[in-house]
């Protein structure tokens, strides 16, 4: 995230030759030859025109030439305006590189990020979906209160892949809907957002259709990829879930819930 505010890895021990160097195009090795060459050259003939320079002159041009060509400020004013964690990322990093150098900046921008990174991958959003009144389109009921929630059941979105860092989430998620849900017979989990499953995440799958049978609900799945679906039938998930619980869409999975319900109501009157 970072790594867009500054324009380029130093080809010196100087932040302004680096700079410089970075701002007039170089792309090679080559590049620090002629700059190397150049300097001698200066310093043989030119340095007593230079020499009647004032040093806070001098200072200047230095800081004008790693301000402003080392530091991308329209980046910094996107990142500002679209995400401010990023910003705050590159800030981190520019002020890592004033205080300890250039290449403890970078890793100080490229850690915050892994460590961002790791959080996100690693708490995946997993939104209430609710009805949007006259239609089949199920939606975020945080984002749209006005939608009908679904009584007596659960619809869960689970945004992110199912694996070893996530698969604890999804159970303390789908547990917590079990235990806080006012008479709930079923769960429909959205699984558009579940990219891939690794071994973890398919024994977890397995240990949550034990969770919701034991508790009497029934888990259904819906909109599940072929790929995903390949895994967990290699490891018997499909097998334990039945293939009755898996549904193209949310819509028919909650009026499969919904008939369900209704024929144990019509089997047991009582």
């Amino acid at each position: 995230m970072a790594a867009g505010v500054f324009k380029g890895m130093p080809v010196s021990t100087s932040l302004s030759a680096s700079s410089l160097n970075d701002h007039s195009g170089a792309k090679t090795g080559l590049a620090s030859l002629t700059s190397g060459v150049t300097v001698l050259l200066t310093l043989l003939f030119l340095a007593p025109l230079f020499s009647i320079l004032p040093k806070p002159v001098l200072a200047a041009l230095i800081i004008e030439a790693v301000v402003m060509g080392m530091m991308n400020v329209p980046e910094m004013r996107r990142l500002a305006r679209v995400q401010k964690f990023d910003f705050w990322i590159a800030i981190a990093a520019i002020a890592g590189t004033l205080i300890f150098g250039v290449l403890a900046g970078v890793i100080i921008g490229i850690g915050l990020s892994l460590l961002w990174l790791v959080g996100v991958a690693t708490h995946p959003q997993m939104p209430v979906l609710g009805r949007e009144r006259g239609t089949q389109v199920f939606r975020e009921v945080d984002d749209h209160p006005g939608d009908e929630v679904i009584p007596g059941v659960a619809v869960i979105r689970f945004d992110g892949g199912l694996f070893f860092a996530t698969a604890d989430a999804l159970e303390d998620r789908l547990r917590d809907v079990i235990q806080s849900t006012h008479g709930i017979t079923g769960i429909v989990l959205d699984c558009a957002g579940i990219n891939f499953v690794d071994s973890q995440g398919t024994a977890k799958m397995a240990e949550i259709v034990k969770l919701s049978r034991e508790a009497g609900v029934n888990l259904r799945l819906a909109r599940l990829k072929p790929a995903v679906r390949a895994t967990l039938a290699r490891d018997g998930v499909i097998e334990r879930i039945g293939e009755g619980m898996i549904h193209g869409n949310i819509f028919r999975a909650v009026e499969a819930e919904q008939s369900a319900v209704e024929r144990r109501r019509e089997d047991n009157p009582d």
